[in-house]
């Protein structure tokens, strides 16, 4: 029984002997790599930062996530926009100029019209950019109103991709992008 604890005390001793070798060689490695890169830093001429990162070429098809810097209710960009009445006879419609509806008009009643991907929007669109429940287009005091419906990547107007809009009246002639450009346009007209 002696010879059992004398075995394995000793296989202990090796086996603390062997660890402490390892940790005592790893910090002296580890003590020579830093000195060796304080001296090529010595030695290095000085680094010049590039003046810009560089950037991935431009894909149309991707996903553009904008923050809104504007409280709800404002323009978003366009604060220099004439607010027309509707004349009384007048029709207001949506007429998808671009994408998958393209040639298809959308009359715009008193109650308005809802704009997504879901199926129960006057208005259902394909673009994976563009959420659900998207946007709504209606008659608020004889003007007509586009509101963005807090959507994930915006809605924007006239082809300001910087501008995401909440809420604005809108002209006729204004087109319309949900989500981001390069897909569903809509125009708005006045017949």
């Amino acid at each position: 029984m002696l010879k059992y604890y004398v075995f394995w005390g000793l296989f202990a001793l090796v086996l603390i002997g062997v660890a402490a070798t390892l940790v005592r060689d790893r910090r002296r490695r580890l003590k020579r790599e830093a000195e060796e890169a304080k001296s090529r830093a010595a030695s290095a001429p000085p680094h010049k930062p590039a003046l810009r990162p560089p950037q991935a070429p431009y894909d149309p098809t991707a996903t553009r996530v904008h923050i809104r810097t504007t409280p709800a209710g404002t323009h978003g960009g366009l604060p220099n926009r004439a607010e027309a009445r509707l004349p009384s006879a007048a029709v207001p419609r949506l007429v998808c100029v671009g994408g998958s509806q393209k040639d298809h008009s959308f009359a715009v009643t008193a109650a308005g019209i809802t704009v997504g991907r879901s199926k129960d929007n006057t208005v259902v669109i394909t673009d994976p950019r563009a959420s659900n429940h998207h946007a709504w287009v209606g008659i608020v005091d004889h003007k007509v109103v586009l509101r963005d419906l807090e959507s994930t990547n915006g809605t924007f107007l006239n082809a300001q991709i910087d501008a995401p809009v909440s809420e604005v009246v809108l002209s006729p002639g204004d087109t319309i992008f949900f989500g981001g450009h390069g897909r569903d346009q809509f125009r708005f007209v006045v017949d």
